[in-house]
């Protein structure tokens, strides 16, 4: 019987802290948005609902916000939107970001040194852009 417990207690607080973390990407992505200059509005959506009140996977469905099953971004395509501006140090709290697209854009600043942070990512596209210093 314990046994059946303990596994119930583990597995509980593992959803819990899943709940915890899709909640705290949307305070996360809107630091990324604050911090570009989007002319065309394309990232519009990136808000919380009129109530103020969203569920734990509101920013999923975001434009160029891709969720995994659990409700946790897992890639981020902001490419082909005329977007500047400068990407926020705050992208490395993206734990589960598995691709960044930011493609076909006029962004001209340096890149954050803590994007290297992002240990789940596999694809990065930041070509046609004018990113400047070293990385």
């Amino acid at each position: 019987y314990c046994y059946i417990g303990c596994c119930y207690s583990f597995g509980y607080a593992k959803v819990v802290k899943k709940a915890v973390l899709g909640d705290e990407e949307v305070p996360i992505l809107l630091s990324i948005k604050a911090s570009l200059i989007d002319p065309l509005d394309q990232l519009r959506d990136w808000k919380l609902p009129d109530n103020g009140v969203g569920n734990n996977s509101v920013h999923c469905n975001w434009t160029g916000v891709w969720c995994n099953s659990n409700g946790l971004v897992e890639k981020l395509d902001l490419s082909h939107m005329n977007l500047s501006g400068s990407v926020s140090d705050d992208i490395q709290r993206l734990q589960t970001l598995t691709s960044l697209n930011l493609c076909c854009n006029g962004f001209s600043s340096p890149l954050p040194k803590s994007i290297s942070n992002l240990t789940a990512l596999k694809s990065i596209d930041l070509s046609q852009n004018f990113f400047v210093d070293s990385f």
